[in-house]
């Protein structure tokens, strides 16, 4: 596997909490070395890791203390794991939420992300999110729950609502800039949600128009932030002056962006969220 010295490490912009995490959506499909390599050359102080890309890796002959050295060796962090949607069929914890609870607890993240990518769902979904919640909470960590237009989770109030209906105590909100766009969500929608709600943001950018079939757009066709159609710095000095403190990953998940080299990619990804990020919150003086 070898090992590399990080090139450099930028210091991260004024933002909302001062880090940034490469989501695990971003550069998929890249092998875990060259993924990692390319997160810390960029500047990312963080990486998002997901279900297939673990198990991929451990496939390939790495060790979670293989693993663990790696990050530690680039001044890494695991900040957040993706994805479950499993809860929403079974009321039992399944081999995926399992998996990514180990990951939790191995690496240090307190994030496992959660949500539906269908609008149907099964009955009693605020029940098996209180289970859900409970399992989360019996291992230390905390879920993150994502809203999606195209989904039985479609708005941020809805998300909400289910977390207020299901009353888990240790479930909060994602907040993505796509969905967030797609679901036409304001500033508005935040009234009545506590900031500390809000555990996590992930930026990207939107085509002017929306295609036919949001969920493929969603998963292929997204741009760089501050590249299209949403009001990021809006967006951000919204969930700013709502009390917002959540830490900021970029997630973009695109076709275009996958077919360059990941450093390349990793690069344009990181330098993009930084001039979106120092436009939101600029330097003072």
């Amino acid at each position: 596997m070898g090992t590399r010295t990080r090139e450099h490490r930028e210091p991260g912009p004024h933002h909302l909490d001062g880090t940034i995490t490469l989501s695990a959506l971003t550069l998929r499909g890249t092998p875990m070395a060259e993924r990692l390599d390319a997160a810390a050359a960029a500047g990312f102080s963080g990486v998002g890791l997901r279900l297939d890309d673990y198990r991929a890796a451990l496939a390939d002959g790495w060790t979670d203390s293989d693993l663990r050295a790696r990050l530690n060796h680039l001044g890494l962090r695991v900040t957040e794991v993706e994805f479950l949607t499993t809860w929403g069929e079974s009321p039992e914890a399944t081999e995926d939420e399992r998996t990514a609870l180990h990951i939790a607890a191995t690496y240090g993240a307190v994030r496992v992300h959660a949500g539906l990518f269908e609008r149907s769902a099964g009955a009693d979904l605020a029940g098996r999110l209180a289970r859900l919640d409970q399992r989360a909470g019996r291992a230390g960590v905390r879920v993150a729950l994502e809203f999606m237009p195209y989904s039985a989770i479609p708005s941020l109030r809805a998300a909400h609502d289910l977390i207020e209906r299901s009353r888990s105590e240790h479930t909060d909100l994602l907040v993505d800039a796509w969905h967030w766009h797609r679901a036409g969500t304001s500033a508005a929608d935040l009234a009545g949600i506590p900031p500390q709600r809000v555990a996590a943001v992930q930026l990207c950018d939107c085509l002017p128009d929306s295609h036919i079939d949001l969920r493929r757009e969603g998963r292929h066709h997204r741009l760089l932030p501050g590249m299209g159609s949403v009001d990021l710095t809006g967006l951000l000095r919204a969930l700013r002056d709502h009390g917002v403190t959540a830490p900021i990953a970029v997630e973009v998940l695109s076709d275009s962006l996958d077919a360059l080299p990941p450093r390349i990619a990793a690069q344009r990804a990181y330098g993009a969220a930084a001039r979106v990020l120092d436009r939101a919150f600029p330097a003072p003086g």
